[in-house]
């Protein structure tokens, strides 16, 4: 899956981040084994969206599904061969493991993995529906999953990338490349850096921990 979003529509439910829930769900077989079974290492949470949202400042909240995530952490991503291990798992976690194994290893050197370790969280779904977009929720339920799951999380990739439906074209409409930037500035203002740009979607870290006024962007040129 790609990040993304579903078309926003013109009404919007108001949800204050302090009342969000989130719901994690995770299932994996024996001890993850980078080496042996290597498929087994990542570790995938589902994970569940919801919300108190309040009618008036006097009644009682009403719980609200509002979205859904996927996520994938990966211990000391840095001291390990990337690419064989997420390519072990499926066609989706092998694609990062090409960017920041093969293609930009400099990432993880920048964010000091390949000597201290430290682990990769890969952002691979973040779906919010209509009816609460336009509040950047999604930069709360990833500040949420960082303060959970991602305690030990030193650097955060995804792809940015528009939802398509399953009979899309082969060939993408115009409007792909409009909704493709849109997705990249939203995460963008989070704190993302564009490190690779594919035709279908672009993918950027985020530094956990970094000062905001370093610029990693001076360091990792496209």
């Amino acid at each position: 899956m790609a990040i993304g979003t579903q078309q926003k529509r013109d009404t919007m439910i108001v949800v204050e981040p302090e009342y969000m829930s989130l719901s994690y769900r995770l299932k994996y077989q024996g001890v993850p084994d980078h080496r042996g079974y290597p498929e087994t290492y990542p570790l995938t949470w589902q994970i569940d969206i919801s919300a108190d949202v309040f009618e008036d400042d006097e009644g009682d909240g009403e719980e609200h599904s509002i979205g859904s995530a996927v996520a994938h952490t990966v211990p000391d991503a840095g001291l390990i061969n990337l690419f064989d291990t997420l390519d072990a798992v499926d066609q989706e976690l092998a694609s990062f493991g090409e960017v920041l194994g093969i293609m930009r290893p400099d990432v993880l050197e920048e964010a000091g993995m390949t000597v201290f370790g430290g682990d990769l969280l890969i952002l691979s779904n973040v779906e919010i529906k209509p009816d609460y977009q336009g509040q950047k929720l999604g930069h709360h339920v990833l500040h949420a999953v960082l303060e959970t799951i991602g305690r030990n999380t030193d650097l955060v990739v995804l792809r940015a990338a528009p939802l398509l439906e399953d009979d899309a074209p082969d060939e993408l409409p115009p409007e792909h490349e409009a909704a493709k930037a849109a997705l990249r500035s939203y995460w963008e203002s989070f704190g993302f850096i564009p490190v690779l740009k594919d035709d279908h979607g672009d993918y950027l870290v985020y530094f956990v921990g970094r000062d905001d006024d370093h610029d990693a962007g001076d360091s990792l040129p496209l």
